[in-house]
């Protein structure tokens, strides 16, 4: 009887509330009044998409919503918008665009859409078009070229990025705005596991924005779009393939993805396979080689790569809702240890010796991920967004050929986000995300213990127009849990240096204890506010200031033992160890580090050249660090009977490591970041970039900050034809932490070709790029492998790529 009344109830509603279906057209125009053809316009809080017509005209038919803003996007002009409040019947709206000088793109992980040129905060991103010419196989490689954007570089196989002098968990990875959920946060040899094969573009946020992903992400977020799960109606099949070679690496490489439809229902497949052998390199990997190194080949630098995406959706006026799978499987080497083992096993016959392997990762991810949209689902509210992601993920690291340790996580992300219709000027979005991941790592060199970490988030950011002033309100309130197992840590004895330990009568000891870590909730509050101030036409200065907290990561607080991958032993923040590296029985406390972030921007993008300047000054108490402490870790314990004194006393080389130890302290990072171009004529643009950093803790340099570097590309474009010659230089790194060495500089010269040759529903591009073409040795400062692994040598990449 209830559910017949609460029926009845509902149709009456509908029936006295009519809907009145109106049409919206209009044109859309440059200054000149010629047509801007191909310009893409939106109904907010609606699928409906419209695209000018070769006269710069639009058109919808039978508009039900009542409440209309009009978004027009093109990217060879500047945004435009119109709200036009509730409309009672048919509307003409044109429009005037601004050309811009600088493709302009829409920015999906702001909150509202905001487009490069209009954002509070300093963003990039780069496009397809520019991505397939930059791809490399890693994240942090790809994106190094961006200015304010470095590589951790772990070789040619393993990098994730570095922002503005911050990674780890301080650089957010997500993909479609959910946490990609792998290990790589964990440690530099853990590839990030989102590709960027089929990504449609690539975004570098920082400020404000980065809110919704985490109160964490003071470096920024790199969010990484593709189309598994498609959003919009497609009719018939649309996608590409490429295949391409690498000289190298004997690179294989073959990709595809392709999206098609029929009425509301739209599904879409990609995948990729990658096969490459050990990288070439100008000279020998490490900085001292022994006289048995190989030279001109950086050994267990290969990798195998193979993933596949399959997405659908369902797609209406009123919002879209799908499910895609994701499968990964990746195994790659880690360089740094081949000639190591070399050493350790002189004696074993030839025979044994050409058995033995390095050091490698086999990977495993299944994911699934859900996304949708609901369109004015309620008066008030324009939009809700809702996605959620389940990530399984293995990975196992090898010693010759034999299983040592097993890292597994099982993570799940919801996010829900609600965007609400103006309010006194202003409109914006806030929700809600939730995250919990469940981490283990078994075997020898498990250096962390198994932990849960759960964690609740809300957000909100706002944002409104007075004239040619843009202001940005954000908050996040987070709260983040750890439960770790009780673990049984042996934290050997350490040894200041190698010289006191080989003269020193040291007796071969293990202080073991079983630890029983609390339970760390950690609840952080982060603020921020931009304003953005377009002074005169096509030139604007944007503002930002936030404080952020950030609770401390599970590898920051728990670390305990050896890192086979990267040659440390690290200790984490709740031992307490001295400087002679003996650790207390009792666990010490842990604060969350807070950061308080200036950012100035000055934008200029109309006319012949323009820039876009970025000076930020980032000022965290409670800084956590991970740095070399100058000791050494016994990692290998042989018995010994009681006579064999000798050699006791003679550890050697190969069973120490060097111990780094997560710290706090104060700490002033500052820096500019610049990108400037100039067009010199129709066909020739010349671009240049370059970014400083300083980054300081109390009276000492932060380990691993990116040297000062200066680049510059000059690109033709011309009937087809592209190509662009460049050269990145970077300059000597002598400000240094404690017991770090310093790096020499190094240019890097690169070259891009490609022609595109039209077909009957099939476009062809032939392309070839080179790097490094002078076959330079370059030792990546930022790398824990700088002495043992630098970049690759000369390479020479070639292809063809299919369009349809």
């Amino acid at each position: 009887m209830k559910m017949r009344s609460l029926l009845s109830l509902s149709i009456a509603a509908l029936l006295s509330t009519p809907v009145l279906a109106t049409t919206i057209t209009g044109k859309v125009t440059d200054p000149a009044g010629n047509p801007v053809a191909g310009a893409e316009v939106k109904i907010e809080g609606t699928r409906r998409v419209a695209m000018t017509d070769e006269s710069g005209v639009y058109r919808f038919e039978d508009v039900a919503q009542p409440h209309v803003h009009l978004h027009v996007f093109s990217p060879q002009f500047i945004h435009g918008d119109n709200d036009l409040g509730d409309i009672q019947g048919d509307q003409t709206v044109n429009f005037i665009l601004s050309p811009a000088s600088v493709e302009n793109i829409v920015v999906t992980a702001t909150a509202l859409n905001s487009s490069v040129l209009e954002s509070v905060t300093p963003v990039t991103v780069i496009s397809a078009d520019k991505l397939r010419k930059i791809e490399a196989p890693t994240l942090g490689e790809t994106l190094k070229n961006t200015a304010g954007v470095h590589s951790t570089y772990f070789g040619p196989v393993s990098s994730s990025p570095i922002i503005r002098g911050n990674d780890g968990p301080r650089v957010k990875i997500v993909q479609n705005g959910l946490d990609v959920s792998d290990v790589s946060r964990v440690g530099p040899d853990h590839n990030v596991a989102s590709s960027t094969a089929s990504a449609t573009q690539i975004e570098v946020l920082r400020g404000p924005a980065t809110l919704q992903y985490g109160s964490g992400a003071i470096g920024g977020v790199v969010n990484i779009v593709d189309k598994r799960i498609p959003q919009y109606h497609v009719d018939g099949v649309e996608g590409e393939a490429e295949v391409s070679y690498s000289t190298v690496n004997e690179g294989k490489y073959t990709r595809g993805d392709v999206t098609g439809g029929s009425g509301n229902i739209v599904w879409h497949l990609d995948g990729y396979y990658r096969d490459t052998e050990n990288a070439d390199i100008p000279g020998y990997a490490s900085v001292d080689p022994d006289e048995d190194e190989e030279k001109g080949v950086l050994e267990d630098s290969q990798m195998e790569t193979s993933n596949l995406v399959a997405g659908i959706s369902y797609v209406a006026d009123e919002g879209y809702f799908g499910f895609a799978v994701e499968q990964l499987d990746n195994e790659y080497g880690v360089p740094g240890h081949s000639h190591e083992h070399e050493e350790e096993h002189e004696d074993e016959t030839e025979e044994e010796h050409e058995d033995e392997e390095g050091v490698s990762l086999d990977v495993d991810m299944t994911r699934y991920q859900v996304a949708g949209e609901w369109h004015s689902p309620m008066e008030g509210l324009t939009n809700i967004k809702f996605a959620g992601s389940y990530t399984d993920y293995e990975h196992t690291e090898i010693e010759d050929g034999e299983p040592a340790t097993v890292f597994s996580n099982e993570s799940s992300d919801i996010r829900v986000s609600l965007y609400h219709e103006e309010v006194q000027g202003w409109h914006g979005v806030f929700g809600m995300q939730f995250a919990h991941s469940d981490y283990a790592a078994e075997g020898e060199e498990a250096f962390t213990p198994a932990n849960t970490s759960t964690n609740y988030a809300f957000y909100v950011v706002e944002q409104k127009k007075v004239g040619d002033l843009t202001f940005e309100l954000g908050g996040r309130l987070e709260n983040t849990a750890y439960d770790a197992q009780d673990s049984d840590v042996e934290l050997d004895i350490f040894h200041e240096d190698e010289e006191e330990h080989e003269e020193e009568d040291h007796d071969e000891e293990e202080h073991g204890t079983e630890f029983s870590f609390p339970e760390y909730d950690f609840t952080s509050l982060s603020l921020s506010a931009g304003v953005n101030w377009e002074y005169t036409d096509g030139q604007s200065v944007a503002v930002t200031l936030s404080r952020s907290e950030r609770a401390p990561s599970q590898q920051e607080l728990f670390s305990a033992g050896q890192h086979l991958a990267t040659e440390s032993y690290e200790v984490g923040l709740v031992f307490d160890m001295d400087d002679e590296g003996h650790i207390e029985d009792e666990l010490r406390d842990v604060n969350e580090e807070v950061s308080t972030n200036l950012d100035v921007t000055f934008r200029k993008f109309t006319g012949d050249w323009g820039y876009s300047v970025s000076f930020f000054y980032n000022q965290a108490d409670d800084y956590i660090f991970q740095s070399n402490t100058g000791l050494l870790a016994l990692t290998e314990h042989e018995e010994h009977d009681e006579d064999d004194a000798e050699l006791e006393e003679d550890h050697s080389d190969e069973d120490t490591t060097p111990v780094y130890y997560f710290q706090q302290a104060d700490a002033d990072i500052w820096g500019v970041e610049a990108e400037a171009y100039v067009d010199l004529n129709d066909a020739f643009r010349l671009t240049v970039f370059s970014d400083y950093i300083n980054a300081e803790v109390e009276d000492d340099n932060l380990p691993r900050t990116p040297p000062m570097r200066f680049g510059s590309e000059l690109s033709y474009v011309n009937d087809g034809l592209t190509a662009d010659v460049g050269f990145t230089w970077y300059d000597d790194q002598t400000d240094v932490a404690s017991y770090e060495t310093t790096t020499d500089g190094y240019t890097l010269v690169n070259a891009n070709v490609q022609y595109e040759i039209s077909g009957q529903g099939v476009d062809w591009v032939l392309f070839a790029k080179g790097s490094n073409l002078t076959d330079e040795e370059a030792r990546v400062h930022t790398s824990f492998l700088k002495d043992k692994a630098p970049l690759p040598g000369r390479n020479i990449t070639f292809g063809v790529r299919a369009l349809f």
